[in-house]
């Protein structure tokens, strides 16, 4: 189930928060993974904005393709 044999491999840190503190020390991909972490709360707030003025919509359109798509269905069964 667990591979003992192989212990000389790197883990990846997922807590990391005490190097973010050093910047001038991370690498390149430390950070830019933290700076998607930090702009993922940005991006969840617009996508919840977008969907709250356009849910409606939305809702009113797959019901108009999904009822379109039943009748062409029936249809074609005939």
């Amino acid at each position: 189930m667990f591979n003992h044999k192989n212990r000389s491999r790197k883990m990846k840190k997922i807590f990391q928060w005490e190097e973010y503190l050093n910047w001038n020390n991370m690498s390149k991909e430390q950070k830019l993974n933290f700076k998607r972490a930090c702009l993922f709360p940005f991006l969840v707030y617009m996508v919840y904005v977008f969907l709250n003025q356009h849910s409606l919509a939305i809702l009113l359109l797959l019901g108009i393709y999904f009822l379109i798509r039943f009748k062409n269905r029936n249809k074609l069964g005939r």
